[in-house]
């Protein structure tokens, strides 16, 4: 009879590599631009949206939308960031990373990932 318990933990979500970076970018950047995701974690606009769906449908990221009032008329922006979740999540990977050694943020500067991990 196999087990159901190692069938129920196969069944929980996994971040991605790509999924993470944009976690860590977004922690990083605060509220971002479609944009912004793009060029800071180095994805295809086809990739962002379908990781964007993903991390949408599990909690961990959100979107607002605003308005700006330009020369040519009202501009309308999607803005993403991270909720409460997302940002626990953030910070576990950024704990993480430092420890392992991960180069992928160095040119961000993190001084201190202590003072990012106690952010609220």
């Amino acid at each position: 009879m196999p087990n159901t318990q190692d069938a129920d933990e196969m069944q929980k979500p996994v971040l991605s590599e790509i999924q993470s970076k944009i976690l860590l970018a977004l922690l990083l950047r605060g509220k971002v631009s479609s944009l912004d995701i793009l060029q800071a974690v180095g994805i295809s606009g086809s990739t962002w949206n379908k990781e964007k769906m993903l991390l949408q449908n599990t909690g961990l990221v959100e979107s607002q939308v605003t308005r700006e009032l330009a020369e040519s008329g009202v501009v309308r922006k999607m803005e993403f960031r991270l909720t409460l979740k997302g940002r626990q999540v953030a910070q576990n990977l950024l704990a993480i990373t430092s420890l392992i050694g991960d180069e992928s943020f160095a040119s961000e500067k993190i001084e201190n990932v202590l003072e990012l991990i106690v952010k609220a």
